[in-house]
């Protein structure tokens, strides 16, 4: 086939995705426009008072502890502060997450384009990424920073495929040092060690890399334990087995079937031993690298959440992102990624909009999360081979 009769193949590829394009930027400003007014009881009660508190105090605000989310997050705020003349703080409040939505929406573009090498799908998933409901709920709704420390994990998956361990450790380490629940990404992080493909002593830098993400905290004046135990801390906050969540343990919570003590000790023993399950089944699998890396990433961020209790609705975030990328590159995924964006949008509306309806809704969401996990245990993976001939 010559030359001409590629470009002439191609053209309509091209057309197809400036379509695209065309289209979800259109999508994207409407949407976003619509969402960006509108205020949550978190944006209320905690986001607006540290928005405040950094205002008034500069980067001396540092060192407080009027914000139980860890301070890479409130030194995104300060930044956004400085554009305060400009923009109303609920703007700029959600711009942070919306600035990283984007760069979600890239590093999810140059996962697809690793993967599939298909330079138009790649630009297609980027385009669209900005509108996965519960990335556009969470991110320009909600206000939440969900987004800021799914991108790094994003960027971190991306760095294993290409076999860059360092970058992998790197990203990792940032994400962790934004949120706790980068955690559910560590079953991927063993298998690599595994495969021999992540270097053990790597992972040491991990409370580097934290700690000099916690340094201009404590330089401010924040005491250096305090830092240490922020995670610890939050993690008894509430004493409840589900937040809203959509997992078994919203049905537990809400009927009353086990108790707090018992409930924590069997989620983490269970969490425990499916990750190690997991990592099992991939090691040993018979299919090609990619595939493999691809389904176990999305099931260790959807099973950790799904079986740990004293979840939050928006713990799910990072299984959300992960579902769509998979089922980009394996259409036959579809089912779960459906019920994934299905039973995060349901947890998210009940918190936003009908908080009354919180624990019934999460147990009807709670069944798609069920499907969407399931699917992925017993729909087997195919090969990258094998789907591009579908």
């Amino acid at each position: 086939m010559d030359k001409a009769t590629l470009a002439g193949m191609s053209m309509p590829l091209q057309k197809k995705t400036a379509v695209y394009w065309l289209v979800s930027v259109l999508m994207l400003l409407v949407i976003y426009k619509r969402l960006m007014p509108l205020e949550s009881g978190d944006m209320q009660s905690f986001l607006y008072p540290w928005f405040s508190a950094i205002l008034a105090g500069g980067y001396a605000a540092m060192a407080g502890d009027y914000a139980n989310y860890s301070p890479p997050y409130l030194y995104l705020l300060g930044l956004a502060s400085l554009f305060s003349p400009l923009a109303s703080p609920i703007v700029l409040i959600k711009s942070v997450s919306i600035v990283f939505t984007f760069a979600g929406a890239a590093v999810f573009g140059l996962i697809v384009m690793e993967v599939s090498r298909n330079r138009n799908l790649a630009l297609t998933s980027a385009c669209f990424f900005p509108l996965i409901p519960s990335v556009a709920v969470n991110a320009a709704w909600w206000g939440q920073c969900d987004v800021i420390y799914t991108t790094f994990l994003l960027a971190a998956f991306w760095a294993s495929i290409r076999r860059a361990p360092l970058q992998v450790v790197i990203f990792f380490g940032i994400a962790f040092s934004f949120k706790a629940q980068a955690i559910f990404f560590t079953p991927y992080l063993l298998y690599l060690v595994l495969k021999k493909e992540l270097p053990w002593r790597y992972l040491l830098l991990i409370p580097v890399i934290y700690a000099c993400m916690m340094l201009p905290a404590w330089l401010a004046g924040r005491p250096a334990a305090e830092l240490a135990s922020i995670y610890v801390n939050q993690g008894g906050y509430y004493k409840s087995l589900a937040m809203n969540a959509p997992n078994p343990w919203a049905i537990i919570e809400k009927y009353h079937l086990m108790p707090y003590a018992a409930g924590v000790l069997l989620g983490a023993a269970a969490t425990v031993a499916a990750s190690l399950f997991l990592v099992r089944k991939s090691l040993l699998s018979k299919y090609d690298e990619v595939t493999v890396k691809l389904w176990l990433v999305t099931m260790s961020t959807l099973a950790s959440p799904y079986l740990l209790p004293k979840m939050h609705d928006r713990y799910f975030f990072p299984a959300d992102v992960f579902t769509v990328l998979l089922c980009v590159i394996f259409p036959r995924y579809r089912i779960a990624a459906i019920s994934m964006q299905i039973a995060s949008v349901l947890v998210a509306l009940a918190f936003l909009k009908t908080p009354d309806a919180r624990s019934s809704l999460s147990v009807v969401a709670s069944v798609f999360s069920s499907i969407a996990l399931f699917w992925l245990l017993f729909k087997p993976p195919v090969s990258m081979r094998s789907e591009a001939a579908r």
